[in-house]
């Protein structure tokens, strides 16, 4: 009879989710649950572009997928500051001038007005790319992704190749092309944080005052550490100086013996060895001496 061997489920490459490869340096941080914690706002993004595309752009477009991505080198990001540090944001220009044509109500099927990438570049592409850099990040890095809403301002001063963490995202209705938010080691670090401890306090409803009785059995159940004083001896300063290794200190064990919480000694007890274990026994209350005249 041979042994059965477990059974070996085997999957298509495509079929398999995104995998974020962390370093060696990023273990033991929570780096594989930040695509979690945006796709579980993917509802709430894709009604927010689709807003904003409509409203501002009077373009047709929705949020088809989200991917993500770990130290990635952009040479050309438009680069904002925050509180925290940088965030940045890239667009293909080929998705760029499909919004660009779509905004001014230019028909791609026309063959004069195909998006042509190898054109130099206009001052209207230039205005659109900062309006949308601007506008989309606001939009992605918000209260639900990051935790708190981001006063995100243009910074020219600042040059940032290497960044952290960036989310790429596709636009429903936009064959080719997408747009990159790119996030540095601190605004990842105040995401972690946020996944670490979850702001509950706005969810959580105001508690009942305890009862008397909840009281005193919460103060009845704290825990106390109790210190035994099993031996003492009193020495001068000359006493210690004259100690020597090897020499043999007599000492007298307490009896009975004092049991202290913190520094206040509340009873003494004899002591009692079982099984190579000391134990407090034949407990006896603390009397306190009184002087009669």
């Amino acid at each position: 009879m041979y042994p059965v061997s477990p059974r070996i489920r085997i999957h298509q490459y495509d079929d398999l989710p995104d995998l974020v490869k962390p370093e060696i340096s990023k273990l033991g941080r929570p780096w594989h649950k930040l695509p979690k914690l945006m796709n579980d706002s993917f509802d709430i993004l894709d009604a927010r572009l689709s807003i904003y595309f409509l409203k501002k752009l009077r373009v047709n477009a929705a949020l088809k997928s989200m991917t993500f991505a770990i130290d990635q080198n952009y040479k050309n990001a438009q680069i904002f500051s925050t509180p925290y540090g940088n965030i940045a944001f890239v667009i293909d220009r080929i998705l760029l001038l499909n919004i660009l044509h779509d905004y001014y109500g230019l028909s791609k099927d026309s063959n004069h007005v195909v998006p042509d990438d190898t054109l130099p570049v206009t001052k209207t592409e230039e205005r659109l790319k900062s309006k949308l850099g601007l506008e989309l990040t606001s939009l992605v890095i918000s209260k639900e992704t990051f935790g708190e809403d981001l006063d995100i301002k243009v910074d020219y001063s600042t040059l940032i190749s290497q960044w952290s963490w960036c989310i790429t995202f596709t636009l429903e209705g936009y064959d080719h092309g997408s747009f990159t938010v790119l996030l540095d080691h601190r605004h990842v670090d105040q995401m972690l944080a946020s996944l670490r401890s979850p702001d509950t306090s706005q969810n959580s409803a105001p508690s009942a005052p305890l009862s008397p009785a909840q009281i005193e059995r919460l103060f009845d159940t704290l825990p106390l550490k109790l210190n035994g004083r099993l031996a003492s001896l009193n020495l001068t300063v000359a006493q210690i100086a004259d100690i020597k290794p090897g020499d043999v200190i007599p000492i007298a064990i307490n009896e009975p013996l004092p049991v202290f919480i913190g520094k206040e000694q509340i009873f003494e007890a004899s002591i009692a060895e079982d099984r190579s274990k000391l134990f407090l026994c034949d407990i006896y209350d603390k009397t306190t001496e009184k002087h009669y005249e």
